[in-house]
């Protein structure tokens, strides 16, 4: 695992899954492992969701808007969830994070 400092993570970021990880899909939800921790992670069908648009560099911003337009939910709340979701997959090496 990187021993870096993590990059905080704002909509200009750009985020796309770690090649360190092996992945399956699981029916709606995502299982993940993390190559150097060996480490198991699951995704709900959301989180699944960011998954699949990481797997592809791509900004907060667009990952954030595609979400806004497939599921009913605030904004506000939308953002919060998704910048927490990738800080954790980025503590926990599972996507890498850069800014434009």
């Amino acid at each position: 695992m990187s021993t870096t400092a993590p990059i905080k993570i704002l909509e200009d970021s750009v985020v796309a899954i770690s090649s360190r990880q092996i992945s399956s899909a699981m029916g709606a939800e995502q299982a993940i492992l993390q190559l150097d921790s060996g480490k198991y992670f699951g995704l709900n069908p959301v989180g699944a969701r960011v998954w699949q648009l990481a797997a592809e560099p791509r900004k907060v911003s667009e990952i954030l808007a595609t979400l806004l337009a497939e599921y009913e939910v605030p904004a506000d709340r939308c953002r919060a969830d998704l910048l927490a979701l990738l800080q954790k997959l980025q503590a926990a090496g599972l996507v890498e994070v850069r800014r434009e």
